[in-house]
């Protein structure tokens, strides 16, 4: 803190030097040296309190207000005391040297910070980029895929457990949750924070932290009792930002949120935060050179890691605000800075319904952790998705999803929302889906006091086809039912099998207004769909017909409409 506090100070203290040299009046010296003494001691609150940048530009133009006043300070204060020619030298000259110099460092520091605003292309380069097909996304796999409880759920069951903490009058619960794999399974860590100043300084240590399953409807939280020292809600030496920053002088921090806690396979806490190096004179941000501080939050030990070397108990190295800065940089800057307010070509914008600073953990089933968002059209006012985004929480490996007639996450919300109108229960943490080969929403339904109510699963291409139930798997079966009832086309994916069928036609239903004709065969209990668009002689179907088929077959329903329908009674 000090080092910073003289680095900021630097300029001031030089012109005192200068003055002192000039004037040599030992009264005149000692009043600028108490301005001086005055103007290092705010400069160190100021460091301490809100650890400021430490890249040049920030120092340069710290440097320049900081000079300017004490500047100022002297131009006003004892200049005429006791040598008035001299005072008078002093601020027809040397003031003019002092002001000149406090202007070139003003100059050079408001350059570099238009330039870092201005050049943004090296940035939009930098971010590592995977486009893939669409039909390469996700796919969600019954009794596979996890399901992850809503963020806003898990901070109102911890709550409720809050007199789980010993001495639980001294503590709150942090309003942030971290996800995370243990030992091969999906949770959410939740931090434990001090009331206050006076709450830290009686109890000494944070107690423990909260973990709850976060693939579980009904999961409970259990409190974790592991005391530590370092957390982001106490004071001074204590605070893990303030920690962090002293020991790592050499690295700024990345992004406007936090250090995130994660556990060990031992459950020992540490804070993590994405840091890096800007170039010189800029505070551009190269995102292929970024590093992770981890800190023991027993000890305040620090070390400093590159993506490709991180424990492997680190889950999120890329913090959930790196990656929706990321995002944003990516949709923003291809055509550089003026295009986002100008011809705004190939603008894409994420639409931040994210609950962890805009963007979605998702709980990968090779046991890895990506942030999802989606990109609407800045341009429009439609609803549309022009693509989404998984950035992997290790690597900051963002992979694009090219995306074409599907509506985006606000439009998905806004149409579940209209069918708990009168419940006034709302959409939640909107993820993208392939299921069946379509593209879909799954939301989960919260009421007011963020009590899940449900599971809303709507087709991205088609929002009269939805699913809703009140388990990820049920709404999953309705949806599918869904698809079934509206004749909808559906892909082969690894979660389906496209069978040949043949068979004897049992029973037969005509939807004449929705063009298709359903049936079922002897001695079995699924239902079949054709669509008349498809095959108009599907019409004259009877009970009786032998009949050869393709269809997608998943757990025991068949899903969309068959093809290749052959009706071997009609020749």
């Amino acid at each position: 803190m000090l080092v910073m506090t003289l680095m900021y100070s630097l300029l001031a203290i030089i012109i005192f030097v200068c003055k002192s040299i000039f004037l040599r009046n030992k009264k005149q010296t000692l009043i600028s040296l108490s301005i001086l003494l005055l103007e290092i001691l705010l400069i160190f609150i100021f460091v301490y309190f809100l650890l400021p940048s430490r890249n040049l530009l920030s120092l340069l133009l710290g440097n320049a207000i900081f000079g300017g006043i004490f500047l100022i300070l002297n131009l006003f204060i004892g200049n005429f005391d006791d040598d008035i020619h001299r005072g008078k030298l002093w601020v027809n000259k040397s003031f003019s040297i002092g002001l000149s110099v406090v202007m070139i460092t003003l100059l050079i520091a408001v350059g570099g910070e238009l330039h870092s605003i201005l050049s943004v292309k090296p940035t939009y380069n930098s971010i590592s980029v995977k486009k893939v097909s669409s039909k390469q996304a996700p796919t969600f796999k019954r009794g596979e895929t996890p399901v992850a409880l809503a963020p806003k759920t898990v901070l109102n069951r911890v709550r409720k457990a809050v007199s789980d903490l010993p001495n639980s009058q001294y503590y709150k619960i942090a309003g942030t949750v971290q996800a995370q794999y243990i030992h091969g399974k999906a949770v959410y860590i939740v931090p434990v924070e001090y009331q206050g100043f006076f709450a830290m300084m009686k109890a000494k240590n944070i107690p423990g932290y909260f973990m709850i399953d976060a693939t579980s409807q009904n999961a409970t939280p259990k409190f974790i009792k592991k005391p530590y020292k370092y957390t982001t809600s106490a004071y001074f030496k204590r605070d893990t930002e303030r920690q962090l920053y002293r020991n790592n002088p050499q690295w700024l921090k990345l992004g406007d949120g936090g250090a995130q806690l994660e556990i060990d396979n031992n459950g020992n806490p540490y804070w993590v935060e994405t840091v890096y190096k800007s170039e010189f004179l800029s505070h551009r941000i190269n995102y292929k050179k970024l590093r992770v501080i981890v800190m023991d939050a027993v000890t305040g030990k620090t070390k400093t890691y590159k993506l490709s070397n991180l424990p492997k108990f680190v889950d999120e190295g890329i913090t959930s605000d790196v990656a929706a800065e990321i995002n944003s940089n990516y949709g923003s800057y291809k055509h550089g800075f003026w295009n986002r307010f100008l011809g705004k070509t190939d603008m894409e914008e994420p639409t931040n319904n994210g609950p962890e600073d805009g963007v979605t953990s998702i709980f990968n089933e090779n046991g890895t952790i990506s942030y999802f968002t989606d990109f609407t059209n800045p341009n429009t006012k439609s609803d549309s998705a022009l693509g989404y985004s998984m950035i992997n929480a290790r690597t900051g490996e963002l992979t694009y999803y090219k995306a074409n007639g599907i509506m985006d996450s606000s439009g998905a919300k806004s149409n579940a929302n209209q069918n708990y109108k009168a419940q006034q229960w709302t959409a939640n943490m909107p993820i993208l889906y392939n299921v069946d080969g379509r593209p879909t929403w799954i939301m989960t339904i919260l009421d007011k006091t963020h009590a899940i109510r449900g599971y809303y699963y709507l087709d991205a291409e088609d929002q009269s086809i939805y699913g809703t139930s009140t388990s990820p798997i049920s709404a999953l079966d309705d949806f599918r039912q869904a698809l079934v009832n509206s004749g909808a086309k559906a892909s082969n994916t690894p979660n389906s099998n496209l069978k040949q069928i043949t068979g004897t036609v049992d029973r037969v239903a005509i939807v004449s207004n929705k063009n298709k004709v359903m049936f079922t065969l002897k001695d079995s209990q699924v239902v079949y769909t054709i669509d008349t668009n498809d095959f108009a002689k599907a019409n004259l179907l009877r009970s009786g017909d032998n009949i050869s088929f393709k269809a997608n077959i998943v757990n025991g329903q068949s899903i969309g409409n068959v093809t290749k329908f052959t009706n071997h009674n009609l020749k």
